[in-house]
């Protein structure tokens, strides 16, 4: 996977991270500024504009959005770093606003489930993470493509996204 598409499918799961419980925190905003800044996971890619057509991909797909995520971490060939990164950001995240929401345990367990990534490297890169433990998804026999992914998660309506100021300097 070229590095440019990594990033913004990155960007798209810290998206999707966010808002799977329905609401998208401010703390998990400035998370996501930190890691902007203080990171490379996004240099070379305009936040707001991926921003700007997750929106508008959200308001034509709602929850939707978050299988097509799926669907296309599948189809990837990211390697253990890359995908250590992708846990990395969604952990942070979903820490951000000191809470875990139960569609966010959902939504990190089903996002380790799509990683091929060994449970003793998550082990050693994040220690004992309490909302990897309990996965209903351990040991699925991965699907194709095709298989939809079923979540029953909650995004923010369309009117709270604009809401939020997620100004990218």
């Amino acid at each position: 996977m070229e590095k440019i598409e990594f990033k913004k499918l990155l960007f798209k799961i810290a998206f999707c991270t966010m808002g799977c419980d329905g609401d998208i925190d401010s703390l998990e905003v400035e998370e996501m500024k930190n890691i902007d800044k203080s990171t490379s996971f996004f240099n070379d890619v305009d936040l707001s504009i991926e921003l700007e057509q997750l929106i508008i991909e959200f308001k034509s797909k709602g929850v939707l959005l978050v299988s097509e995520m799926f669907e296309e971490l599948e189809r990837s060939e990211l390697n253990p770093i890359k995908e250590l990164i992708v846990l990395e950001v969604a952990l942070r995240l979903i820490n951000a606003d000191g809470r875990h929401d139960e569609n966010e345990k959902r939504f990190i367990q089903h996002l380790r489930a799509h990683l091929k990534v060994h449970d003793e490297e998550i082990f050693e890169r994040f220690g004992d993470v309490d909302v990897l433990h309990v996965n209903p998804y351990v040991g699925r026999i991965r699907g194709t493509v095709s298989d939809k992914v079923k979540l029953d998660i909650k995004m923010p309506d369309e009117n709270s996204l604009k809401k939020i100021d997620f100004k990218f300097d």
